[in-house]
């Protein structure tokens, strides 16, 4: 039986770690001679308790060194729209990487060439070191997964499993984000399985993976914990069942055991810790709020919440939030219309999707449609969503990140001759 610890963690989160590690077998056991770590955070984006705590990425490293290991690297490939060099210099994450003289890598600023996504019948680019450290000299690297403990409105939960879609690169993680996604992300696991997987759950975050930071005190929930154990699948079980749902409620996991047989029945997992005090639901759908003068017409045929609905809504919500984002324009969504429904469509309009735009394009066309249109052609095409909804809401992109904009311009220039080829929103 895989085993899966669950510890109190919120005032000693590095004697936890190393609790968990010698409940699963002892650090040197886990890393076999390894003296190589790579640790994968998870750090999408600037935004208030949307990334793995620096604290806790802190205590990580802290326990590692204090074991003799001195080849320490931190990986990430934030979200569209931002840069990694740019979250990590926002969230205090690199500061915590220069003060603890671990090597920060920022994938986007990596060539990258492709690998088969297994069970999917796709290719899909991933950085040349991601390639050559978890695949080519897996035997040389210890691979730690340290996500956050987060429910996500595409995915159910954002865990072990979704975290290691930070590996690839982000222009082809907008193909098929739709409901093929979950397939997507077993693929992943399969590839790049973790050697050790620990979950920041000091401070849950419900409704959705990243939300508002003016409703953060909505979203939020103390738990105080760490969890962690070798199998991937395993944890994130025991991480959903933390947040209220079984794997069966959440399609990548259910998939994962269907698929590769991987531990997803709790009577499987060998439990260390008390996970019955945790008996609430937590909501991962997004909050009802939103411009109340944006009319959005969703297909009837199709309308993947993993893909342009959620994606948009996600983006519209925040901005309006967080920004004093206006409304007064339309979003068209998915796929199947009536033209009636059309034809009431007046002002500005965002059209987010390759369905929506082959759908509409021969009304747009044929009825000369003069007010401004704005497209987002992908799936999840993150960056030219916020790039059109900073617009059509009049909020400065600049004024997203917490940092002077001088500042974050300053960090993209140098992120550029680096070589990243982020989607940023400007």
């Amino acid at each position: 039986m895989e085993r899966v610890v669950v510890i109190p963690a919120r005032n000693d989160p590095e004697g936890a770690i190393g609790n968990i590690f010698d409940q699963c077998g002892g650090l040197e056991q886990l890393l076999g001679g390894r003296t190589k770590v790579w640790i994968k955070i998870n750090a999408i984006d600037c935004r208030s308790e949307s990334y793995t705590s620096p604290e806790v990425l802190e205590a990580a490293i802290k326990v590692l060194q204090s074991r003799g290991i001195s080849d320490i690297c931190v990986v990430e490939n934030c979200t569209q729209g931002n840069f990694t060099r740019l979250v990590f210099t926002a969230t205090g994450i690199g500061k915590v990487c220069r003060q603890l003289g671990v090597r920060p890598l920022f994938l986007d600023e990596e060539p990258t060439d492709e690998l088969n996504l297994p069970g999917v019948g796709q290719k899909a680019r991933f950085p040349r070191p991601v390639i050559k450290e978890l695949i080519r000299e897996k035997r040389e690297v210890f691979f730690l997964n340290l996500p956050r403990l987060k429910t996500h409105c595409m995915t159910v939960v954002t865990l072990g499993i979704k975290n290691l879609f930070g590996l690839m690169d982000q222009r082809d993680r907008m193909v098929d984000h739709n409901d093929n996604l979950h397939k997507r992300l077993v693929a992943l696991n399969h590839i790049f399985r973790p050697d050790f997987t620990i979950i920041d759950g000091i401070k849950a975050v419900y409704h959705g993976h990243y939300p508002p930071e003016s409703v953060l005190d909505r979203c939020l929930a103390p738990l105080g914990i760490l969890l962690g154990g070798a199998n991937v699948t395993a944890v994130d079980t025991v991480g959903a069942r933390i947040l209220g749902y079984s794997a069966d409620e959440v399609p990548h996991l259910k998939l994962a055991g269907e698929i590769y047989g991987d531990p997803t029945n709790l009577n499987s997992i060998y439990l260390v810790g008390d996970i019955d005090k945790f008996t609430k639901k937590y909501p991962y759908t997004l909050l009802p709020e939103r411009p109340p003068d944006v009319k959005i017409l969703r297909g009837i045929e199709r309308c993947c919440p993993e893909g342009c609905r959620l994606n948009t809504e996600a983006v519209l919500q925040y901005l309006y939030l967080d920004h004093g984002g206006r409304g007064g324009f339309n979003i068209v969504m998915g796929k199947g219309f009536h033209i009636e429904d059309l034809n009431k469509i007046s002002g500005p309009v965002f059209v987010a999707g390759k369905c929506a735009i082959e759908d509409t394009a021969f009304y747009f066309e044929k009825n000369n449609y003069r007010s401004k249109i704005y497209r987002s052609p992908a799936c999840n095409d993150l960056a030219s969503t916020v790039h059109a909804l900073t617009r059509l809401m009049k909020v400065n992109p600049l004024k997203l990140v917490p940092l002077n904009p001088l500042h974050s311009l300053v960090l993209l220039v140098y992120a550029r001759l680096k070589g990243s080829k982020a989607r940023v929103a400007l």
